[in-house]
C-alpha cells in the first residue's frame, strides 16, 4: 500500500505540474489535431483501404505521443527535481507514477485526436469496440515503454531527440501490430488477421512491463 500511495503522489505531482504548464499535453494535442486537418485537404475525397487508414491513424498517434511522453522525465532534469524525486520516493513508485501519468496523457490526446481523424478523413468505423481495444493495448505499450526510455534519455543533453531515436525502433513492432488490428475496425468484413496482431500486442505489453520492472532502477539511478 505504501508503494501505491507513493506512486499516486508521483502521478498527482506530475499531473498538477502538467496542468499548470500544459507543455507536453498541448504539444501532443496540437500535433494530433493539426495533422488530420492537413491530411483532410488531400485525402478526404480519396478511397483509402482499411490498412492505409490504420497506418495513418497510428502514425499520427505515435509521433504525437513522442512529442509529449518525453516530458515526464525531461522536466525533472530541467527543473532540478530529479534528485529530490530519487530521495523521497522508491524507484518502483516513480515507475508506476510516471507510467500512469503517460497513460493518462495518451488517453487525453486520443480523445481529442481520434474522433477528429475519423470525421475529417470521412472514415467509416465498423467495429468501435475493436478500435477501443486496439487503442487501449497500444496505449499500455506506449506508456510502459516510454517510462523506461524516458528515464534513459533524461540525463542526455539532447533529451528529446534521443528519446525519439531510441523509441521508434523499440515501438515499431507495436506500431505494426496496432496498425493491423486497427485496420479490421474499418473493414466491411472482419478478417482473422486482427487476433494474432492483438496477441502480439498483449505479449509486447507484458514483455515491456517485465523489462521496465527489472531495468528501471538501473536506468533512473544512473
Amino acid at each position: 500500500m505504501k508503494i501505491v500511495q507513493a506512486a499516486w503522489a508521483v502521478f498527482e505531482k506530475d499531473w498538477r505540474s502538467e496542468w499548470r504548464t500544459k507543455a507536453g499535453l498541448s504539444t501532443s494535442v496540437l500535433f494530433a489535431v493539426a495533422t488530420p486537418i492537413a491530411l483532410s485537404f488531400t485525402l478526404v475525397r480519396q478511397k483509402m483501404s482499411p490498412e492505409v487508414v490504420g497506418g495513418l491513424l497510428w502514425t499520427v498517434l505515435l509521433f504525437a505521443a513522442l512529442l509529449g511522453l518525453s516530458r515526464a522525465f525531461v522536466k525533472e532534469e530541467e527543473n532540478g527535481t530529479a534528485w529530490l524525486l530519487r530521495l523521497h520516493f522508491p524507484p518502483d513508485a516513480i515507475m508506476l507514477g510516471k507510467t500512469l501519468f503517460n497513460f493518462n496523457l495518451l488517453l487525453l490526446m486520443q480523445i481529442c485526436a481520434v474522433p477528429l481523424f475519423l470525421i475529417l478523413l470521412n472514415v467509416h468505423l465498423t467495429q468501435p469496440a475493436l478500435l477501443l481495444l486496439a487503442l487501449l493495448l497500444g496505449d499500455i505499450g506506449l506508456a510502459v515503454a516510454s517510462t523506461l526510455l524516458g528515464a534513459l534519455a533524461a540525463s542526455a543533453k539532447s533529451r528529446g531527440a534521443l528519446f525519439a531515436a531510441i523509441a521508434i525502433p523499440v515501438l515499431l513492432p507495436l506500431l505494426v501490430c496496432a496498425t493491423t488490428a486497427t485496420s479490421a475496425c474499418f473493414a466491411a468484413n472482419i478478417e482473422g488477421t486482427y487476433w494474432p496482431a492483438m496477441q502480439i500486442m498483449i505479449g509486447f505489453d507484458l514483455a515491456m512491463a517485465a523489462c521496465v520492472w527489472m531495468l528501471f532502477d538501473v536506468a533512473w539511478g544512473s
